[in-house]
């Protein structure tokens, strides 16, 4: 453990109880902050357990004072760092949480990490853009979205080909065609049968909440988890995608309404999900279903 200024201190992660603290702090912080500014809890624990190769414990670094979590830094391989800092506090621990990803990368990494640090950075920040272009980071032309939908209104209706329903996955037995699904939306992927079957165990993970879209053959099209977060009242769809055979169906929006449908009923006022600036497609299917831009998230890098 390293101690810093006034007191704080930071530490790498050290399993299940951190985990619990940063769902806590993340939930806290969604609460009170702009849509968009900080990370799902949904975000870590797909992030945690979605393969079996990332190591929180290499990986992940937790800064605190005392028995208050205050952020939270994480890599991002090769070369990138999530910096998540209390609100009361934001820009007074990125400095060192950079420091720490630019060790921390190679030590990780090695060869993969290059010579480049990049990290991301909500639109409506006040301070970290001017303080980041200070240590010479600079701005990619590449960001993300960050959409929102509420869950008070009527939702659309789902249109499905013949043959074709939505549902929550099955038994054991679906289990390797679901992972067979997310591996071609995302190939090349790390997501394994191991790593599927550990995430259905993890915290904050509903199986009501894992949707595919089905053939009358059993084939699985289209596919998204959902992540609720109670105290803020948010759901999060991550991941999201449809197979390029079934493409242009409907399958994604039917998954996405019925995962709208299912989060409402269990307590969500809102939905989110994350678009690359640039994937219409995506953009396209998120907004047909009510989904609009409420912030974007921009990527910082400089040679180290």
């Amino acid at each position: 453990m390293e101690a810093g200024p006034d007191g704080l201190r930071s530490r790498p992660y050290d399993g299940e109880a951190d985990l619990q603290r940063m769902l806590a702090f993340l939930s806290s912080a969604t609460s009170v902050a702009p849509p968009g500014t900080y990370w799902h809890p949904g975000d870590v624990i797909w992030g945690m357990y979605q393969n079996t190769i990332f190591d929180p414990h290499r990986e992940v670094r937790l800064w605190e004072d005392g028995d208050e979590l205050l952020g939270f830094a994480w890599l991002e391989e090769p070369d990138g760092v999530v910096m998540q800092v209390h609100p009361r506090i934001r820009g007074s621990l990125e400095r060192e949480m950079l420091d720490w990803a630019a060790h921390q990368t190679h030590a990780v990494y090695g060869e993969r990490a290059g010579d480049e640090l990049w990290t991301r950075v909500p639109e409506d920040d006040p301070g970290l853009p001017a303080f980041l272009s200070a240590l010479g980071f600079v701005r990619d032309p590449d960001h993300a979205l960050k959409m929102f939908r509420g869950l008070d209104g009527p939702l659309p209706k789902p249109r499905l080909p013949d043959g074709w329903t939505v549902r929550e996955v099955g038994g054991e037995e679906e289990w390797e065609e679901r992972v067979e699904t997310h591996r071609e939306v995302w190939h090349p992927s790390r997501v394994t049968l191991g790593a599927y079957r550990r995430l259905r165990n993890a915290p904050g993970y509903d199986p009501r909440l894992d949707l595919v879209a089905v053939a009358s053959d059993g084939t699985f099209g289209s596919y998204c988890i959902c992540w609720l977060d109670p105290r803020s009242s948010t759901g999060l769809f991550e991941p999201v995608g449809t197979r390029p055979a079934y493409r242009g169906q409907g399958l994604g929006k039917a998954v996405m309404i019925e995962g709208l449908q299912r989060l409402r009923e269990l307590g969500a006022d809102c939905a989110a999900v994350t678009a690359i600036h640039n994937n219409r497609a995506a953009i396209g299917v998120y907004e047909s279903i009510g989904f609009k831009t409420v912030n974007r998230e921009h990527l910082y890098g400089k040679k180290l």
